[in-house]
């Protein structure tokens, strides 16, 4: 059974600063629109992209890591070696995970973040976004994995009905002479 986080209320959809116009993007799918976005994933590989496909790019999963330049740590997916085309899929990836998408361009690098939402093994990988920088997607997955983390006590003193008492009548037996 698969999980999907539900916000309680819909958020406002976040300002796509920074994010790649779909007008400039090969696919006429429009990645910038706020949502789940569905990529292919056909085995173990994404082979899908929110940013255009000229140019080489990397596909990442981020979290904030004071120690590291930026304040954010990147562990970069593995290219698909075997055809060129995507990123294999990492063995350690969880729900709420922060996604990036990025692409090398002339006069600055583009990036699509986005919030893992589920994986379907040979079919899908949704991830909810764009959102304009990684802090923005962390904050909104911090948000959605907090309805999903708590649940009640379990009950350590069970509740009993009230008895009723025996509706059976005895029955008379006969004394034999």
């Amino acid at each position: 059974m698969r999980r999907r986080p539900t916000p309680t209320t819909t958020p406002d959809p976040p300002p796509t600063a920074g994010v790649v116009d779909p007008a400039t993007s090969a696919s006429s799918y429009d990645w910038a629109r706020f949502g789940r976005h569905r990529f292919r994933t056909p085995g173990a590989v994404v082979v899908d992209s929110p940013l255009p496909a000229a140019g080489a790019g990397w596909m990442a999963t981020v979290w904030p890591d004071a120690a590291v330049a930026g304040g954010w740590a990147r562990m970069l997916w593995q290219p698909d070696p075997a055809y060129g085309r995507g990123w294999l899929i990492p063995e350690r990836l969880a729900l709420g995970d922060v996604v990036e998408f990025g692409a090398y361009r002339p006069g600055g690098d583009a990036r699509w973040y986005g919030i893992l939402d589920s994986y379907e093994v040979a079919a899908w990988l949704t991830v909810q976004g764009p959102y304009p920088d990684p802090g923005g997607a962390l904050a909104e997955a911090d948000r959605l994995l907090a309805g999903e983390r708590y649940l009640p006590p379990l009950d350590t003193d069970p509740r009993r009905e009230p008895t009723r008492p025996c509706a059976r009548r005895p029955r008379r037996r006969a004394h034999h002479r």
